[in-house]
């Protein structure tokens, strides 16, 4: 079963769960390390709109900036009650590296296992996931999926959405 679960890794695919849509709930058990070792469980964030970006790697060309994006733009979303994380496939110490060296305030997560990315429908190949955003509404459901989105603009993309759904 565990070669399985490494032959669908590699590929790309997601045989075992169904991907989460846009108004399902997220599982109370799905949860993600941050640079500093702390379990971060997506359930727990109930009550705030949580944004979720999802990158490649850390320290390259595109992350850099849509990291350094999210991080200009992160007391803004903050004014609209929203919780903003990076999350990718390195470990702990590569994200403090790459937060320290550009000074990045965005929280970056630890996703090793790829579970988090494949159960939003994030590809994952080749130790890297895919360039998209999902956002959690304040009830803890998927209120909005964007793939293969753009380093420069997503954060301005996803802030304009999160102010025309708060009125804000």
């Amino acid at each position: 079963m565990r070669w399985l679960r490494t032959v669908s890794t590699l590929l790309g695919t997601t045989l075992f769960a169904q991907s989460l849509k846009v108004g399902d709930r997220v599982p109370p058990t799905l949860s993600a390390q941050d640079e500093n070792g702390q379990i971060i469980r997506l359930a727990d964030l109930k009550g705030q709109w949580v944004v979720l970006y999802f990158y490649p790697h850390d320290d390259t060309p595109g992350c850099t900036k849509q990291a350094k994006e999210f991080s200009r733009l992160l007391e803004e979303f903050r004014k609209l009650g929203a919780q903003v994380y990076g999350i990718s496939l390195q470990g702990s110490e590569s994200h403090k590296r790459f937060r320290q060296k550009h000074q990045l305030k965005v929280p970056l997560l630890t996703d090793k296992d790829g579970e988090v990315a494949r159960t939003f429908g994030v590809k994952v190949f080749a130790g890297m996931c895919s360039r998209d955003v999902a956002v959690l509404n304040p009830e803890g459901k998927v209120a909005l999926f964007r793939q293969g989105v753009s380093p420069e603009s997503s954060a301005s993309e996803i802030l304009a959405w999160l102010k025309a759904q708060t009125g804000k």
